[in-house]
């Protein structure tokens, strides 16, 4: 990998507008990335699809996936003061949401600033101040309007039109640390594309076919399609995976900045296939990368969609650790992508027919 050109990538993605449903402005992105690797294709959901040049079409696929949309919100409605009512695309953490600024697109296309407003505390009663906190109901996003009139015919503001975090990103070289907005999932879009360059001209057992799936925030409805459309007998799926080492006691830590890529045993959408785990984490060890393994009580991703897919598809998460997820603001390591990179590239030049019937 060029270090510079992978955070330049990344950059790129973290900031591209992309909420569920309008993952546009992403897809172009990596449209533009993905053109010398293959055969691009697109389908009416986003959903993108990069088949690798050297694939033959007369061997089994491996598919590696990862979404390409972000946590945001909808256009509800104009309330009489010239705020917005919005719903959001995606399991936001409520806590994190009032005073982010954001970016509304209005009915011309163009991105109008924005921040989620709230009662201010000096207008809260006792009992409000005492409450379990806001709901997202009780919150708008303000555009600057001063009524229904002004935001719909001065703004162009209209039902229906995405918002999503107005973050740029930024990189500390000094601590190899990436901040910036959609590292879920945008991150594990930048370690497909940089897998996909690691392998190409390379000649596989497998045909490999990267899928850049949609709305995967709101229930992983573009993999549905995809997966139908590629017809995987096996698949690896990237993720933007929450990092617990800021809240955990240090012994049942195991997503941490800077410990390389999470292999997810289980969540409550999927248990991953144990003997394809197993593999996966032998071969980490043997050629040295780094890797960290979590079982999940909650969380959900992609793989869930894939495994069950067809007569069954042998499924792993590989996930770059990012904190504060679901939220405006992320921050990873980029030792953690590259390592995440390493191993996806190591199991498509290891993985043989043999050892996928073992699965």
């Amino acid at each position: 990998m060029d270090k510079s050109k992978s955070i330049a990538l990344t950059a790129e993605l973290s900031n591209a507008f992309g909420p569920s449903g309008f993952e546009d402005d992403a897809v172009s992105v990596l449209k533009r990335h993905c053109a010398p690797l293959g055969r691009v294709e697109e389908d009416c959901l986003r959903n993108l699809y990069v088949y690798r040049s050297e694939n033959s079409g007369d061997k089994p696929v491996l598919m590696l996936d990862a979404h390409s949309d972000e946590v945001g919100a909808i256009v509800q409605a104009v309330r009489p003061n010239g705020t917005i009512k919005f719903l959001p695309l995606g399991g936001w953490g409520k806590a994190s949401l009032p005073a982010s600024r954001v970016l509304v697109r209005n009915k011309r296309g163009e991105y109008l600033p924005g921040v989620v407003a709230a009662k201010p505390v000096h207008f809260m009663s006792a009992a409000e101040k005492a409450g379990a906190g806001l709901e997202i109901a009780d919150m708008s996003i303000d555009i600057g309007a001063s009524s229904k009139e002004e935001a719909e015919r001065a703004f162009h503001i209209g039902i229906g039109e995405p918002i999503a975090p107005a973050v740029s990103f930024e990189y500390d070289e000094a601590h190899d640390l990436m901040h910036g907005k959609a590292f879920d999932c945008r991150i594990g879009c930048a370690a497909l594309v940089e897998t996909l360059k690691s392998l190409k001209g390379r000649e596989l057992p497998f045909d490999i076919v990267g899928v850049f799936s949609s709305q995967e925030e709101v229930g992983e409805r573009g993999v549905q399609v995809a997966v139908e459309r590629v017809k995987p007998d096996i698949a690896l799926c990237f993720e933007g995976a929450p990092a617990d080492d800021t809240f955990t006691e240090p012994w049942l830590v195991q997503t941490a900045l800077g410990r390389g890529a999470m292999l997810r045993y289980m969540d409550k959408s999927i248990i991953c296939n144990p003997r394809y785990m197993r593999f996966a984490s032998e071969l980490a060890r043997r050629e040295g990368i780094a890797i960290q393994c979590a079982v999940r009580e909650g969380g959900g991703n992609n793989g869930a969609v894939i495994s069950l897919a067809g007569r069954g598809v042998p499924v792993i998460v590989a996930g770059v650790p990012v904190r504060y997820i679901h939220s405006s603001n992320c921050i990873a390591k980029y030792a953690d992508l590259e390592s995440t990179v390493r191993l996806a590239v190591s199991l498509a030049e290891n993985m043989t027919e043999e050892i996928l019937r073992s699965f």
